[in-house]
């Protein structure tokens, strides 16, 4: 998910909850029986979580795949909610919205909506907005087998331009959270790739003895390198070839 001239290849983000950028998020999970672990054991767990390799995914066009242009959801969105879509509408929506977000400012979805006078339902515009983007998109045949067969080696996350909770969201609707450990998402870490900062904020959630980067995207392979990651350009097709086309630095 990042930002894109070409309105008709535009990767679509969305607001997000505020978030402190040095932490993993809480979620609400069931409580447990409470029982004691050997320290040694402890010790032994780190160890191995350590000294294991850990790849990153990138999310929009890599883990899913879009199936349909920015601006015909966009436009969509607006038909459903407010009954047309007007040029200048967009116009504005993407202006903001794009401003917004490469200044790293909260809520810049519903922001840009609300920015347009005579739409009055920012709220829905951006639920709208949101379902429409998660079921225009599909991940590659066979994911599910690859992340599974893969998990028995190495520690996997993802790493993308956007918004937690509105990646997750995706991410969900596609059966593909479990698969990860952590979702790391540029505006937790005040930066997009291909700044170093979202890679390292990856490194601190994901301990790991090294990295590799699987994306799409110029910024997901230059980031990467600049990181000192191994960098593997996703061309599509899924990912029957990891990990053997990997080169660990």
């Amino acid at each position: 998910m990042r930002p894109d001239p070409d309105p008709d290849n535009r990767r679509l983000v969305a607001e997000t909850l505020s978030f402190d950028s040095t932490s993993e998020p809480e979620w609400d999970v069931p409580p447990v029986q409470s029982r004691e672990i050997p320290l040694g054991s402890v010790s032994v767990l780190r160890e191995t979580m350590t000294n294991a390799k850990a790849i990153f995914f990138d999310l929009d066009g890599t883990l899913l795949e879009h199936r349909q242009a920015y601006s015909e959801i966009l436009t969509a969105t607006f038909e459903t909610v407010e009954g047309e879509a007007r040029e200048v509408w967009i116009e504005r929506y993407n202006d903001v919205f794009y401003e917004l977000f490469e200044a790293y400012e909260p809520n810049p979805v519903r922001r840009a909506f609300a920015s347009i006078d005579a739409c009055s339902e920012p709220d829905l515009l951006m639920e709208e907005l949101r379902s429409r983007e998660a079921a225009a998109c599909e991940p590659p045949d066979s994911v599910h087998e690859d992340l599974d067969r893969l998990s028995d080696g190495y520690r996997l996350g993802v790493l993308t331009n956007g918004f937690e909770d509105w990646q997750r969201y995706k991410l969900r609707e596609h059966d593909l959270e479990q698969h990860f450990e952590t979702v790391v998402a540029s505006y937790r870490a005040g930066a997009h790739k291909p700044c170093e900062a979202p890679y390292r904020l990856a490194e601190a959630w994901l301990p790991a003895r090294a990295y590799a980067m699987v994306g799409d995207d110029d910024s997901d392979v230059d980031g990467a390198i600049n990181a000192g990651w191994t960098a593997c350009r996703y061309s599509g097709g899924g990912f029957a070839e990891l990990p053997d086309i990997l080169d660990w630095e």
